[in-house]
């Protein structure tokens, strides 16, 4: 799939609809670092990175949160020319920062 044909999918997706759809779109050979940063955050990956959520009480966003974090932090998505801009505040940024997360969460591409 073409980058704006997988960035159309994500947006027009419904996160209700479980996780095969973002699956998808991170099994593309041009999924790049931004749009997975962006699905990471969309499905709710401040709350992993905060642990503000029980993964046991939610065993499929856990898996594959879990999974994403683990290719992001790998780098198996290429870094682009596109830019994302990580969606937290100063503060939850500087919380973060303090609890040892890795700066590829934290920092605007």
């Amino acid at each position: 799939m073409v980058y704006n044909d997988l960035r159309s999918k994500l947006n027009e997706y419904n996160w209700d609809d479980g996780f095969e759809i973002p699956k998808q779109i991170l099994a593309a050979p041009s999924c790049d670092l931004a749009l997975a940063l962006e699905i990471f955050y969309l499905s709710d990956g401040y709350a992993f990175l905060d642990d503000s959520t029980k993964i046991t009480d939610l065993k499929e966003w856990g898996k594959f949160i879990t999974v994403l974090y683990d290719d992001i932090l790998n780098n198996k998505f290429p870094k682009t020319s596109t830019a994302f801009e990580i969606p937290l505040s100063q503060v939850q940024k500087y919380k973060l920062q303090k609890k040892g997360i890795s700066k590829i969460f934290l920092t605007d591409l």
